[in-house]
């Protein structure tokens, strides 16, 4: 083994060492070992990351802002390390926000805000910092000859800015669905980072722009090791294992800011619950679900389904009030769905 091999994997056992020690709330003893580990390997952005909450419980606020800052560096750019590179912007931009380096804190913050714009005591933290940041000087005009584009010209030929990307999620019983609709995704260029509470997303363009999401919190813990991602010619599909199958989430994440967010994204599949579905249908046919599982045969229909197929599920169901569900995209696109009551009734419009 090469010395620098050596110098690695002596890092990882100091690290676990210090890991251990942190949980025990031996905070003196884990920055230690977390030091002599940046001493063997100082390549690892996550040792970095880990010593700086170490030395926050400390009180050590100014050289936890430092290692931060180190881990930020160290995972900037590499989508396998978008989690720790998200965590260490948030940590720094919070730290130093305390010390009252504004103008470092709003930095930080605007990188994390851009992975995450949803995760509200980052909003809450940058709305802060921002009117505390030293003012910019407005850019001199050049006055050369060749340079003569006018103040609207510029504006005419700004870059606009990149569309945000739209995702849904779902449930059954047993799995967490969410999709990430970003077509033609090579499987090389995207990252899927799974963990128990968390998941990041991050994919890189032909254009060389990156699409980053990171849910973090999820509602519930998950099983990473049963859950799956698949990338799509339309989209990104990840299907996370519920750790407690049969729970239901009332949201994907634990902020109810990002719930808001997500029903803004028009017609969600994440608004329909297939549950209900299948209970009203047992109960108009008086069924017990042990009977037909009709549950099990919508949500099996709906999960192994085509884009098409589902948007004439959820068209139809919705339109027709309940009363049909068709898969025919075809059919359904050409026009809303009528009503179609039971035999012997009558529809009647719903009035206030």
């Amino acid at each position: 083994m090469s010395q620098k091999a050596a110098s690695k994997s002596a890092a990882k056992v100091l690290f676990q060492q210090a890991n251990e020690a942190y949980f025990d709330d031996e905070f003196e003893q884990a920055e230690s070992l977390f030091t002599q580990a940046i001493a063997s390997d100082s390549s690892v952005g996550d040792y970095y990351l880990k010593r700086a909450q170490v030395r926050a419980k400390l009180d050590n606020i100014s050289e936890a802002a430092k290692d931060a800052g180190k881990a930020a560096d160290l995972t900037a750019n590499k989508t396998e390390h978008l989690r720790q590179y998200f965590k260490a912007l948030y940590l720094h931009g919070k730290w130093s926000y305390e010390l009252k380096q504004y103008d470092d804190a709003a930095e930080s913050l605007r990188k994390a805000a851009t992975i995450n714009p949803s995760h509200e005591e980052i909003k809450d933290l940058l709305a802060k910092t921002e009117p505390l940041t030293t003012p910019k000087p407005e850019p001199v005009a050049s006055a050369s000859a060749g340079d003569a584009t006018t103040g609207s010209d510029q504006a005419a030929v700004s870059v606009p800015p990149r569309p945000q990307v739209r995702h849904e999620w779902y449930q059954n019983d047993n799995f967490v669905i969410i999709e990430v609709f970003i077509k033609r995704v090579q499987k090389d260029t995207a990252a899927i980072d799974i963990h128990e509470k968390s998941v990041s997303v991050s994919v890189k363009m032909p254009t060389g722009s990156e699409n980053n999401f990171e849910f973090d919190p999820l509602m519930h813990e998950i099983v990473p090791a049963e859950s799956t991602f698949e990338i799509l010619s339309t989209k990104i599909e990840i299907r996370l294992k519920k750790a407690s199958s049969g729970k239901k989430w009332g949201h994907l994440e634990e902020t109810e800011a990002q719930q808001s967010k997500l029903s803004s994204l028009g017609t969600s599949r994440k608004g329909i619950s297939w549950d209900t579905i299948a209970a009203d249908a047992e109960k108009e046919a008086g069924l017990k679900p042990s009977e037909q599982g009709v549950n099990q045969l919508f949500q099996s229909i709906y999960k192994d389904a085509d884009e098409d197929t589902r948007r004439a599920m959820m068209k139809s169901y919705i339109e027709s009030n309940g009363t049909a569900l068709s898969t025919d995209w075809s059919s359904v696109k050409k026009g809303p769905v009528e009503t179609v009551p039971p035999t012997d009734t009558v529809a009647k419009p719903y009035s206030r």
